[in-house]
């Protein structure tokens, strides 16, 4: 392995030589902390070994010289001085180890296994840097796949929801065109999920009030029961998983579509939807109307389908669910509330 020896004694550059040539390392010598720079800039080393003291320089300038170069190349700071700045100074301006250049017998032996060591551990956070270089190829390759396949569910849901729109439109009772309608509005709160995290920028959350905007506009544009009904939406910013998102979904879905069908029978009216956080830290969806009113003791109006559709997904929400409010005698007042 090739090692820069940057020292201006030219004896001890020579006794380097030949001892850390046992230990298969070949020396390069520079006798300044110029020449070292001119070095280490034209070509490659394993590891740099930098005398501390020089003629009107000291080796911190090299250090502070090739941190602008950003290369990994290890350096062993050697110095015969005792001062523990020095040696702070030097760890700080990017050494990796440091060595006291004694008299001693042990100064080479120290030298070697110092190299030796931080060697290992540049080979170790290369591996470490690849590694995590695959690790973040490896995701984002993921998460386009997961963004291509959330993309490709979306569209194949839409597909199916335009064949039922050409069913509504050939069916000939009208009880058959309110299930397909329904239906319809179901398939649109589930690929609103799967179009939500395809434009995110994040695929494993989704931003509720992104996905529930958008969700309650094409309620409104394409169910037959929203005629002279207006939505109104009072949203915050809430993340949650998709599982919990298409639960949200399919039960706003139901209580907006049965507010559309039942508050308001003979004259126009508004819908109004909040999602919102509470106090203790959880989270609440509510729909409200102002309409006729809904009484639970008389039991569902339609099938009863949306209702058990609403109770189940509480369920996978583990939600609590309630019906009315203190001070609220008229309409509808449905909230789901979830931690």
């Amino acid at each position: 392995m090739r090692i820069l020896y940057i020292d201006d004694d030219p004896a001890l550059a020579r006794l380097a030589t030949r001892v850390l040539a046992r230990s298969d390392f070949e020396v390069i010598h520079a006798p300044s902390i110029t020449t070292g720079l001119e070095l280490f800039e034209a070509e490659e080393f394993e590891a740099v070994v930098l005398d501390h003291y020089f003629e009107n320089q000291t080796g911190l300038n090299f250090l502070e010289a090739i941190a602008e170069t950003r290369r990994r190349t290890p350096v062993l700071y050697v110095t015969g001085s005792s001062d523990a700045d020095v040696a702070i100074k030097a760890l700080k301006g990017g050494a990796a180890d440091y060595v006291v250049k004694t008299a001693t017998d042990d100064f080479f032996p120290l030298l070697v296994s110092a190299l030796e060591q931080a060697l290992e551990n540049a080979r170790l956070r290369s591996e470490k840097e690849e590694a995590d270089r695959q690790l973040v190829v490896a995701k984002e390759r993921a998460e386009l796949l997961l963004a291509e396949m959330n993309h490709r569910i979306a569209n194949s849901l839409s597909l199916v929801s335009a064949m039922i729109r050409m069913q509504m439109q050939i069916a000939h009772s009208d009880e058959t065109k309110t299930a397909l309608d329904e239906t319809q509005n179901r398939i649109t709160a589930i690929a609103g999920v799967h179009r939500s995290l395809y434009t995110s920028g994040d695929v494993s959350e989704v931003q509720l009030d992104v996905y529930l905007r958008p969700l309650l506009a094409e309620l409104h544009g394409t169910s037959s029961f929203s005629r002279g009904i207006a939505v109104q939406s009072d949203l915050c910013r809430i993340s949650t998983s998709a599982d919990r998102a298409v639960a949200l979904g399919v039960i706003l879905t139901e209580l907006v579509t049965n507010a559309m069908k039942y508050a308001y029978p003979e004259a126009e009216g508004e819908v109004r939807v909040v999602l919102r956080r509470t106090d203790d830290g959880g989270n609440v969806m509510s729909v409200e109307d102002d309409g006729v009113g809904f009484d639970r003791a008389s039991g569902p109006k339609g099938t009863g389908l949306g209702t058990r559709l609403i109770n189940a997904m509480t369920t996978t929400l583990g939600a609590e669910i309630t019906y009315g409010r203190d001070g609220k005698s008229t309409g509808t007042y449905v909230a789901v509330r979830w931690h």
